[in-house]
């Protein structure tokens, strides 16, 4: 099986909302993904308008401003949406966030929550179906959105960031929101305080401006990876992504950030004209360096002839990448 990652079409939204509707008991807490048909529709058409606006060099936002960017994981062969993932970009949009301090009184640590304006590019969940796991495919979906964003780096936000999930019950609900928000919000459970908050944003403002102390039992929920996202948490730190500190308010989850010009990607990003050959040594990410027509693979390369970006055929070929396409290639393995 081939795949590659591209951003979603408008004509993708049954497929994409197909793919998140059968899996709704896997996604409880990946608040960025659609949550009914009109939303993905919406979504996708959202994409479709950033990708234009960033292809002609005018994507500009206000402050206050998001736009989202939906990307999907595709069999080549099949054109099955095998995975969905997604980049957010926010200028001065408000952030907020649990941070752990020492008390102001020197005898213990308290758990502060705080909202402030914040520029980024938030790398939003990214999920795999059944029939894409194990498949190396993880990799394609999480990284492979810093190849794109590669492409447009003048354009947007430079500091990266991605919240990511944190412990939860049997019953879906996050035993970090019983230690935190739960004490001082009119919602008994995570469950229910991620409906309202979605429902009215400015309901954040509830969750801001809070102390409460960290007890042993707050630890036991504070800053812990949900079992499911631990394979995207293991490739951002490997993009070069690192935890700032600050905690989802709802699941107590942490937040990693990064700079573009800082992460793996960059630092072994190249690039060449394709060309085709066999036996290939290098495992890379690999897509064309245009974001009107972007698309990304992972698959093994020739990189020693530094003009060429040797390819096996069958691949390039599944993807669209013909000899002499400009190229750009994050390298999964750095050379040695």
């Amino acid at each position: 099986m081939t795949a590659l990652l591209r951003p979603v079409a408008t004509s993708d939204a049954a497929a994409i909302w197909g793919l998140v509707d059968r899996a709704r008991n896997e996604i409880v807490g990946m608040g960025s993904l659609p949550s009914s048909t009109s939303e993905c529709e919406a979504m996708c058409s959202e994409t479709a308008e950033t990708v234009a606006l960033l292809a002609t060099g005018r994507f500009r936002l206000e402050d206050g401003q998001h736009r989202r960017l939906l990307l999907v994981v595709e069999d080549t062969d099949t054109g099955q949406a095998l995975g969905v993932s997604g980049i957010t970009f926010k200028q001065a949009v408000p952030n907020l966030a649990v941070q752990v301090a020492t008390s102001r009184d020197g005898l213990g640590l308290v758990m502060a929550s705080a909202s402030s304006p914040w520029t980024r590019t938030e790398l939003d969940s990214s999920f795999l179906g059944p029939d894409a796991r194990g498949r190396g495919m993880g990799t394609l979906s999480s990284r492979g959105r810093l190849m794109l964003l590669h492409l447009v780096q003048s354009q947007v936000p430079t500091t990266i960031a991605s919240h990511i999930r944190g412990k939860f019950d049997s019953d879906g609900s996050a035993p970090f929101w019983r230690c935190f928000g739960a004490h001082f919000a009119c919602w008994p459970t995570s469950t229910e305080a991620e409906k309202a908050l979605t429902q009215d944003p400015s309901n954040l403002a509830q969750l801001s401006g809070h102390v409460l102390p960290v007890t042993p039992i707050v630890l036991e929920s504070l800053g812990l990876v949900n079992a499911a996202s631990m394979p995207a948490f293991h490739s951002l730190m490997s993009a070069g992504l690192l935890p700032n500190g600050m905690y989802d308010p709802i699941d107590g989850g942490p937040t990693v950030v990064g700079e573009i010009s800082r992460t793996a990607t960059a630092q072994t990003r190249i690039h060449g004209r394709a060309s085709y050959g066999r036996g290939m040594a290098t495992d890379a990410l690999v897509s064309v360096a245009s974001i009107d027509d972007f698309r990304v693979v992972r698959t093994r390369v020739d990189v020693t002839d530094p003009f060429h970006i040797t390819l096996e055929e069958p691949v390039a070929r599944a993807v669209g990448i013909e000899p002499g396409t400009l190229l750009a290639v994050g390298l999964i393995e750095r050379r040695k």
